[in-house]
Formats: structure tokens, C-alpha cells, sequence
């Protein structure tokens, strides 16, 4: 029985501690644009080094992630809109997103321990047919057909229903 449409998200965070080759250039990237943008918004009269004290003394600074997405953009076209360390059950399909959404956790001018960027990747509406065993059973099918392609994902802490669309 067909239950809902749906879009799920896929969030991963940043640092300096990431070990993963690409997060760290992103890290790297994005760290340095921010601290350009940071530079750029920051008032000569009474300089801050905290993100938070830059947004409090410049609202204009809340464009800093949107300029930091452009930092991370090459590097989200090489995924190719799959995300290859979450296959499905079988290994066979990944997940699959169709935009993303970056977003700066914390970050200060100087000391890099200290930024932290979010990135939210978004999947295409999908047909929710079923949950079963801590999995959910997908397809990209949207039409009501008698026979669907499907495939299982399992749960995972990073993975949310982001839209829901009861049928």
C-alpha cells in the first residue's frame, strides 16, 4: 500500500577534524572564502572575530553562507548528485540528491578549530511505499502503477523525511 510522497535530507557537518579527502577541501575552501567574507562585513571602528558577533554588528553578514555555498559548488558537481557512502540494502543505488543547502554552524576570523559548516543535500519526491525492518521501501516511480521499481534504504541518523505528502 502506497503511503506518501516524500523528499528526505541527508545532512553532514564539517571541521577540522573531517577525514574524508573531500571534506577536508571543502574545509579548506570555505574557510578561506569566509574569512574574506568575514573581513569584508566586519567594521574597521570595532573589529569581531566570532561569527555571531559579526551577524549581531552587521546584519548584512547572514549572506555569508549563501557566498561560501559558491566556495563548495565544484566540489558538490563531482558528487554528480549521488551520495556514494549511502547505498541502498543491495549496493546497487545511492542517494540521489537534486540540490543543497549550506549552512555555517559556527566560525571564527582566526582560529579554524573553530568553523563548522553544515551541508543538506536534498533527494528528488519519492514514493514512500512502506517502512519495513528500520528501512524505507522507495521508489522513483511517482505514478500509481501496478508494478513499481523499488528500492530499500535503510535508516540512517543523518537521513530525514524533509516533506511529506500523504496519497
Amino acid at each position: 500500500m502506497m503511503k506518501a510522497k516524500i523528499r528526505l535530507a541527508f545532512r553532514i557537518t564539517i571541521d577540522q577534524n573531517s577525514e574524508h579527502l573531500w571534506d577536508k577541501y571543502v574545509f579548506e575552501d570555505t574557510y578561506n572564502e569566509y574569512r574574506i567574507q568575514h573581513q569584508v562585513f566586519n567594521s574597521n571602528e570595532k573589529p569581531v572575530n566570532y561569527y555571531w558577533e559579526l551577524l549581531a554588528q552587521n546584519p548584512n553578514a547572514y549572506k555569508i553562507p549563501f557566498l561560501l555555498s559558491a566556495a563548495s559548488e565544484n566540489y558538490i558537481k563531482q558528487l554528480n548528485g549521488e551520495i556514494k557512502s549511502l547505498p541502498d540494502v543491495l549496493g546497487n543505488q545511492f542517494f540521489t540528491f537534486e540540490n543543497y543547502k549550506l549552512d555555517l554552524v559556527s566560525a571564527h576570523l582566526n582560529d579554524a578549530s573553530k568553523f563548522k559548516i553544515g551541508i543538506t543535500f536534498f533527494s528528488k519526491k519519492l514514493l514512500l511505499i512502506d517502512i519495513i525492518d528500520q528501512k524505507f521501501l522507495l521508489s522513483e516511480n511517482l505514478n500509481k502503477e501496478e508494478v513499481l521499481s523499488t528500492y530499500m534504504m535503510a535508516f540512517h541518523p543523518q537521513i530525514s523525511i524533509c516533506e511529506y505528502e500523504k496519497i
